[in-house]
């Protein structure tokens, strides 16, 4: 198997970006250090994709845009706004999944620089990997995460303050205990709805209960049966904040089954504003942000990077808003 750049950097005992610097000569990095990669990457074979190198002298004409699996709802709309704007620009998008580790077809377009710029979403690309591959020349922007490096661009929803809002809501409506439903440990818009919980929590001086943070995958099946087990054990919560309209959907079903009536014995608010939440009974209220506009503006963003346009912002914050219907 051809080692990879991930195996000259644990090899040399650095970085995946100080491989890179050391490889293109950039004087990030000192002549010692550039040495000392250099000896591990001929000890181990490694050499850079040729071919790519020779592609990369001509424009590609493609963007690619890369994800942990097919998207689901929430990206249906996100994805259209990337697909019109890039077609627009009269570049192909070449979307490809994740899958196969650092040797994966993902991982070898942005090594080998076989697209003009790359849009990510998705947190199997690690941070140091993301740094070692962006450049002038291929230009990332990544969606719901954050990573300072210079040619990466960051566009962001505010998962804080859309979650701070819908809790506050919740508690202002009357409720002092709010749960949380959440999404996994490792994601970034999961770890901001809890931020927002937890400060909407205080803005009221209700004490955080570790109890009522209930662990969950953003799944709507998985919440189903969380809450299933939660009345169970002979307890309905009086309000519930679901880090994802998904999860929400869960667990209507599983309070429709109980004969627990929303809102008047539970109060509910997702997030995302998917196309189910206004179609499920009741209709669910939830927190909304412009996902086209979303895929929009990071074609826009990349565009700008390529085109090498100045005062370009690193980060972009777009705006979240609570959605009124008949769960609260």
């Amino acid at each position: 198997m051809r080692p990879t750049i991930k195996d000259v950097a644990r090899e040399a005992k650095v970085s995946i970006s100080t491989v890179s610097y050391a490889i293109n000569n950039s004087d990030r990095i000192s002549e010692k250090t550039r040495n000392h990669v250099l000896e591990v990457a001929k000890k181990l074979n490694y050499s850079a994709n040729s071919n790519a190198k020779r592609l990369r002298q001509k424009n590609v004409g493609a963007i690619g845009i890369f994800f942990n699996s097919w998207f689901g709802p929430i990206y249906s709309e996100l994805v259209q706004g990337i697909e019109r704007k890039v077609h627009e620009m009269g570049y192909d998008l070449i979307a490809c999944s994740l899958f196969g580790g650092s040797e994966s077809t993902a991982h070898r377009y942005l090594k080998d620089q076989m697209i003009d710029g790359a849009i990510i979403l998705s947190n199997a690309f690690d941070d140091d990997f993301l740094k070692s591959v962006a450049s002038k020349d291929l230009p990332i922007v990544a969606l719901d995460r954050e990573v300072k490096a210079e040619h990466i661009y960051n566009i962001l929803i505010d998962n804080f303050g859309g979650a701070f809002g819908a809790t506050k809501q919740l508690i202002a409506s009357g409720c002092q205990q709010v749960h949380y439903f959440c999404g996994p440990d490792d994601s970034y818009d999961n770890q901001k709805r809890l931020e927002g919980y937890i400060a909407a929590l205080g803005f009221y001086n209700v004490k955080f209960d570790n109890n009522l943070i209930i662990k969950s995958d953003f799944t709507e099946e998985d919440a189903y049966l969380k809450m299933k087990e939660i009345i169970d054990q002979g307890e309905t919560p009086k309000a519930i904040f679901s880090a994802n309209d998904e999860m929400a959907l869960g667990i209507i079903r599983a309070a429709n089954e109980s004969g627990i009536k929303i809102p008047e014995q539970l109060k509910l608010i997702g997030f995302d504003n998917i196309r189910e939440s206004e179609r499920t009974t009741p209709a669910l209220s939830t927190v909304t942000h412009h996902k086209y506009e979303m895929g929009v503006k990071a074609v826009e963003v990349l565009f700008s990077a390529m085109n090498s346009e100045e005062e370009i912002e690193q980060v972009t914050i777009l705006p979240t808003q609570i959605v009124e219907r008949e769960t609260v």
